[in-house]
């Protein structure tokens, strides 16, 4: 795809048109929508680690006044499942419970209050298991599995002759590392309204992934797809946390909803949405290094290990990226990788804005650092004399050609900082550092998700000029409906105030995969010039026969139809105007088209890991300057410096919006969210026990935008969601251990951590 030069709206930062409504409170989110003859529905749920169900006594229950109806696995039409990729969830439990929060079943009440009083008042008995808690622990377990096995998937790298190249290597360096549960914290909870429209349901819900919640409610009902409707309301964060559980949520509610005839809502209080929903994945990781002591790196052998927790959900896609990034965007030619998800009975982890690439990327770059320390090399040296460049191969031998801007991210990351003037000084209170951490980040679903990495786009021109956009991902508050807009404009040469985005719906686009892994960009983008490819001639053509030209002489830019020969120009509304009136178009609906783009067939080996793992890669770089506090082992994070290979920046002020969010919450991922719990209950479910970082813990964070453009990105775009927060983590630990002359190998890095080791 030739990527254009002269642009009208790609590359301006534009407002969001969504703004004004969610700043003035005009946005009404899923807890303030209601449907006549609406009922509550409230979870019951599994207050044990690991157990099988001997009983289940509602008789107390069913006393409650307003109790309409408890509903478990007896009453599924259809499938008990609810798995996203392999099928080992059931919706209600049967009988097995592997988790405290495991679904058990669903009290409908006609009022809320109602619903979550009666469902305390469900009494069960258990056959209690032995829990498992630790990978270790599951790893090395003989019986007592959770599912068939613990193991639930593995992923591997084998590039090269690993014996070979450490028997090259001068140094071979060895170090573990960990990383936490992260919650994800989204402002709104976990919530939809299921209401019964013969012969099947609508769904209106938060959430980011309407088909698979579509597919889910079909399979659970035993309906057909085209019988389940699914709409998404204005969601209120998700960051990963709305991708599987809505589906979870959405069947449960509907199977109450076809049971009784009814509308069912059911909203997550606080406590339950954080015991009862996905997670990121703690990874524990060994790396072993073989290197030069010129730097450069010969070999490396690395085991990446997860606690998928109950079910498997999306850790077989997070345990993917994981091994396809394990050791960053540097050159090795001999690389093996292992990368395990093992079952537990703790809340299921799923995905997290970067899908097990800010846990490998810890790894990575703490070894980077580790690396340069026992060579006495410059950490930023050691990164620019082993980055890929056009020409390299990655650690899966998939050759970069174009949009390789991993060097430039680092060299302007380190001028902005002025890395080389950084000087270490401490003082009575403080010491002082300075830390770097560089990324890639395959764009897309990748070859393990090819099959899914589509997306389509319905674009309908109106008699008045205005346009309406659907499209197949969502608007989760990243701004998507901005860049949407920018896209069409700039494809279908318009004006971007005729344009409105619609929310997204299953029933005007076709199955577009999730909206993750940094796709809304790529995806929709590619699939509006494919739509507008469509458009433009029969636009081109009515507005020949109006200016009495040839039709190859019409272009359409500035909302203007104009004669490339003779500069004659009809207004865009116009040429729409006279389409609609003569109606001469041979196409049944031609001002109505849709667009549909898919990833190109990736090559790749799974039981080796080579080949094309992703389409395209994103680069980033992020450098983080910090005090240290000597006496109560505060960490204070002063600046981030962030640069971004971006390809091309759709919309500049989306970007930096989504730099500096995806900063904030690497800051907390480092520092202060310790998700702690204990015999599989989590203790820290509340802002009191689970410290997100304020304003007052966000630092100033120096945006650097770098284009390099991938010819198969629209208009040369590529994913910045999920790098925006992958490297920050690392680069706050890189500047730490820097600050205080230890290593930190373990995150967050809590003031007793800090107190310790000084």
């Amino acid at each position: 795809m030739k990527i254009q030069e002269k642009l009208t709206y790609i590359g301006k930062s534009e407002n969001r048109p969504d703004a004004k409504d969610k700043v003035t409170g005009d946005t009404k989110y899923i807890t303030e929508m209601s449907v006549e003859n609406m009922l509550y529905a409230a979870p019951v749920y599994s207050t044990i680690p690991y157990g099988k169900i001997l009983s289940i006594n509602t008789s107390a229950t069913e006393k409650i006044p307003k109790f309409k109806g408890f509903f478990s696995d007896k009453d599924i039409p259809g499938e008990n499942q609810v798995g996203v990729i392999f099928q080992d969830q059931p919706l209600f439990a049967d009988p097995i419970v592997r988790y405290i929060g495991d679904s058990i079943g669903l009290i409908v009440a006609e009022t809320e209050e109602a619903a979550h009083k009666a469902a305390n008042l469900v009494e069960i008995k258990y056959e209690k298991y032995d829990p498992i808690f630790t990978i270790d622990d599951s790893k090395t377990a003989t019986k007592n599995f959770l599912h068939k096995t613990n193991l639930f998937c593995n992923h591997k790298v084998r590039k090269g002759n690993i014996e070979e190249g450490f028997k090259s290597a001068e140094q071979i360096i060895e170090a573990t590392f960990r990383t936490p549960f992260q919650e994800h914290y989204y402002l709104e909870p976990q919530g939809c309204i299921v209401i019964p429209n013969a012969p099947g349901v609508k769904v209106l819900g938060s959430l980011q992934c309407p088909f698979y919640i579509q597919k889910a409610v079909a399979s659970v009902l035993g309906i057909e797809l085209a019988q389940v409707i699914v709409e998404q309301a204005p969601t209120g964060g998700a960051f990963g946390g709305k991708e599987d559980v809505p589906s979870e949520l959405a069947a449960r509610a509907a199977v109450a909803a076809i049971k009784l005839q009814q509308p069912i809502k059911m909203i997550y209080s606080r406590r339950d949405d954080i015991q009862l929903t996905s997670k990121r994945h703690p990874f524990q990781m060994h790396y072993k290094v073989g290197v030069k002591n010129s730097g450069k790196l010969v070999a490396a052998k690395i085991l990446l290990e997860e606690n998928a927790g109950a079910y498997g959900t999306l850790s077989s896609v997070v345990s993917y990226r994981a091994a396809m990034q394990a050791m960053g965007p540097y050159v090795f030619p001999n690389i093996e990788v292992d990368s395990n998800a093992y079952y537990t009975n703790l809340p299921p982890t799923g995905a997290f804005r970067g899908f097990g690439s800010p846990q490998a990327a810890f790894g990575h770059e703490r070894m980077m650092d580790i690396i340069a320390t026992r060579l006495s090399i410059d950490p930023v040296e050691l990164r620019l004399k082993n980055i890929f460049e056009p020409g390299c191969s990655t650690s899966t031998g998939q050759k970069l050609t174009t949009s390789v801007g991993a060097k430039k991210t680092i060299k302007r990351t380190a001028e902005k900082a002025e890395w080389t003037a950084f000087v270490k000084s401490n003082n009575d209170k403080f010491y002082n550092g300075i830390g770097i951490g560089t990324i890639h980040y395959g764009n897309c679903l990748g070859a393990a998700g090819w099959h899914l990495d589509g997306s389509e786009v319905r674009i309908q021109i109106y008699p008045n000029g205005n346009v309406k956009v659907n499209y197949g991902l969502v608007e989760m508050g990243q701004g998507a409906f901005t860049v949407v807009r920018q896209m069409t404009a700039e494809a279908l040469g318009i004006s971007i105030d005729r344009i409105k985005v619609l929310d997204t719906s299953t029933e005007f686009v076709r199955d577009s995969g999730p909206s993750v892994a940094s796709r809304n960009v790529v995806m929709t983008g590619n699939a509006i010039r494919a739509a507008a490819e469509k458009l433009i001639p029969v636009l081109q053509s009515a507005a020949a026969k109006m200016l009495n030209c040839r039709q190859d002489l019409i272009k359409i830019e500035n909302d203007v139809a104009g004669n490339l020969d003779t500069g004659d120009k009809i207004i865009f509304k116009d040429v729409v105007k006279y389409l609609f009136a003569s109606n001469t178009s041979t196409l049944p609906n031609p001002l109505t088209q849709k667009g549909w783009w898919h990833v190109p067939k990736l090559e790749y080996d799974a039981d080796t890991g080579i080949g094309e793992a992703y389409f395209t890669y994103s680069y980033a770089t992020h450098i983080a300057q910090v005090r240290v506090n000597k006496l109560t082992g505060q960490v204070y994070v002063d600046k981030i410096w962030a640069a971004h290979d971006v390809g091309q920046a759709i919309n500049p002020a989306g970007i930096q919006g989504q730099v500096e969010g995806g900063v904030a919450q690497g800051i907390g991922y480092a520092l202060t969210e310790n998700f702690v719990v204990s015999n599989g209950l989590v203790e820290s479910d509340n802002l009191a026990t689970y410290l997100l970082p304020t304003a007052l813990d966000i630092c100033d964070v120096e945006t650097i935008i770098i284009e390099d453009p991938e010819p198969l990105g629209p208009w040369g775009a590529k994913g910045v969601g999920e790098p925006a927060i992958i490297p920050t983590a690392v680069a706050i630990t890189n500047a730490v251990s820097n600050a205080i002359g230890k290593p930190i190998n373990e995150i967050p890095i809590l003031p007793e951590t800090i107190l310790d080791l000084i």
